[in-house]
């Protein structure tokens, strides 16, 4: 299959490229390997109308907005390698799927480091939490 945009990563800026492009018209492929780094965290902040759902609920809410766009296609998997070819990039599943495209959006988020201390992980994502915005502010 070949696609305008392909977008690896369904968080919430994959979901939301994948809304902005669909609504466009554009055929997109969206591809999640549904590993949310936010997974444990009771809620999730600062979206709009969205303010406090659980991680799972937004990305169910977000994922049935986008059936209402034929131009979008929702790929369960993960992706092995892209490759810059003549006409765009191509983009292989860890399944071997291949899907061609004019451009992609890698949109996979942050990755946690996380700090070796004991029972660190008995308290992550409910005690303790990261902010990346704090740390682009300065404030960590």
């Amino acid at each position: 299959m070949r696609y305008d945009c392909f977008i690896i990563g369904g968080g919430p800026a994959g979901l939301n490229a994948a809304l902005v492009l669909g609504r466009a018209r554009r055929s997109v492929a969206l591809i999640d390997g549904n590993k949310p780094r936010n997974a444990v965290t009771h809620a999730s902040h600062g979206f709009i109308t969205r303010d406090g759902v659980t991680p799972t609920e937004f990305r169910t809410i977000a994922a049935n907005e986008l059936l209402r766009y034929p131009t979008i296609d929702h790929l369960q998997a993960e992706v092995s390698s892209v490759e810059k070819v003549d006409a765009g990039f191509k983009v292989q599943d860890s399944s071997g799927f291949v899907y061609k495209a004019r451009k992609v959006i890698l949109a996979t988020g942050v990755s946690e480091i996380f700090p070796k201390i004991e029972g660190f992980y008995s308290f992550y994502g409910k005690k303790f939490i990261r902010m990346p915005l704090l740390r682009w502010l300065g404030a960590s």
